[in-house]
């Protein structure tokens, strides 16, 4: 508040030139302006801190005796513009997905798919 009142009080000075009170109010403005960054880089230094200090990082995965066979990635078809009408192409093609995803994470249990429904046409992420 003292800051504000001596900026004030400098403009209103009737024994200083325009551009020196001019000169000065910018000198404040450009310090205030260096407090809130200098401010901003410590809650910065305090965050990453605090992060360091409470968040575990995950254990390293062990490595298996047998590697798993690695699988050449497909070609990726060229997109067409067309319908799909093939539900059994999907399918195939969401179950190969998990089916790659659990084979990476190292899971060869297998798994069955039991049914898919189709969702409806609205947006997935405003359902409640």
């Amino acid at each position: 508040m003292n800051g504000i009142l001596h900026v004030s009080g400098m403009l209103t000075k009737s024994g200083l030139p325009m551009s020196e009170r001019l000169s000065e109010a910018g000198i404040m403005v450009v310090k205030g302006m260096l407090m809130v960054f200098a401010v901003l880089a410590v809650l910065m230094f305090v965050l990453m801190l605090m992060e360091r200090i409470f968040v575990k990082k995950p254990a390293p995965k062990k490595a298996e005796s047998a590697p798993a066979p690695a699988v050449a990635p497909a070609p990726a078809p060229k997109p067409e513009p067309t319908v799909v009408e093939d539900d059994g192409a999907i399918v195939a093609a969401i179950t190969a997905a998990i089916a790659v995803v659990l084979a990476d994470e190292g899971n060869t249990d297998g798994f069955r798919v039991v049914s898919f429904k189709r969702a409806d046409k609205r947006s997935a992420w405003n359902t409640k």
